[in-house]
């Protein structure tokens, strides 16, 4: 069963606050940042914690950060499309959504993040320095390992499976985030800038091909 808690600057009905999530049962259950204490998490025993940064990215980034060593449930932004620049992808979510998805967009990424698709234990990438392991959701760049966000991995993974191929957005769209939503393919453009930047020296290996997409250059 999927438990939810519902992070946000006030205590307010989150059916009320943010509709597509009217209908999911259990409904996730409201905390205010300014409670959202390791232990006031735990009580709730999440597996996903929404969290609403729409028009105050910083602090949900903030929260996440502060809340997401202390638990093993993954973390769900809520933001504005005007929050992506300013929002803070280190922090520690797994993945967004923006304001306007629908109901069905939320409960898919919801259930994608609760219940993610096991590695094919088979599947070891290689390309250059990079290293790629399925079975153990782990990717090392010369030999050290990145912190990478579930979708980061699937998204890195995929682009390493077709190596000097091109891959346009809305087919990376499809392909890793199974379905099409309210944010379009803006969402890979983040991706892609969150994973360019924890690449780090490496990051010039993901090539942008203008106006189309993205291709690995290894």
């Amino acid at each position: 069963m999927v438990r939810l808690v519902w992070l946000a600057a006030n205590r307010d009905d989150p059916e009320e606050s943010f509709p597509p999530l009217a209908g999911i049962r259990p409904a996730p259950e409201p905390i205010a940042f300014s409670a959202a204490t390791p232990e006031a998490v735990a009580r709730r025993l999440p597996n996903v914690i929404l969290v609403d940064g729409r028009g105050q990215p910083e602090e949900a980034a903030a929260t996440i950060q502060k809340l997401r060593n202390d638990t093993e449930a993954v973390f769900l932004a809520v933001l504005l499309p005007g929050d992506l620049d300013s929002f803070d992808w280190g922090c520690g979510a797994a993945d967004f959504v923006v304001q306007g998805c629908s109901a069905e967009e939320i409960i898919t990424r919801i259930t994608q993040l609760a219940s993610p698709t096991e590695a094919d234990p088979a599947d070891l990438i290689r390309r250059g320095p990079i290293s790629i392991d399925r079975e153990r959701f782990e990717v090392r760049v010369r030999g050290d390992r990145l912190d990478l966000t579930f979708k980061e991995f699937e998204l890195l993974a995929y682009l390493a499976a077709r190596p000097r191929r091109v891959c346009s957005r809305s087919a990376l769209l499809r392909e890793v985030w199974g379905y099409d939503f309210f944010g379009g393919t803006r969402t890979v453009d983040v991706h892609i800038r969150r994973l360019r930047a924890k690449l780090g020296p490496e990051a010039h290996v993901i090539e942008t091909v203008r106006n189309v997409g993205y291709r690995l250059s290894l």
